[in-house]
């Protein structure tokens, strides 16, 4: 009897997790709207329709206080322009505050 518990609490385990499958990072898209929309990102009112998985297309560390990002260079083709035009100068008003 013991088994037969332990092997139905086992299923409805497998059964529960496989019901809500979630990708990695799909917990954190919630807060990286929220994010978005305090940075002014995104507006406020925006409704989001559809959240798709990202990639990582550069990781930089230790980058000096007065060291120049030059965003153009490091996206390169993989983002359009006008996203990285409008990072750029979101990245170099950081420097200036």
């Amino acid at each position: 009897m013991k088994v037969a518990v332990c092997l139905l609490g086992v299923f409805l385990a497998v059964c529960l997790t496989s019901a809500f499958p979630q990708k990695d990072g799909a917990i954190f898209s919630n807060e990286a709207i929220r994010q978005a929309q305090n940075t002014f990102l995104i507006p406020k009112d925006a409704q989001i329709q559809k959240v798709q998985e990202g990639i990582e297309v550069a990781a930089y560390e230790n980058i000096k206080g007065d060291e120049s990002i030059n965003l153009f260079q490091i996206l390169g083709d993989q983002v359009p322009p006008e996203v990285v035009s409008n990072l750029q100068a979101q990245v170099e008003q950081i420097g200036k505050h």
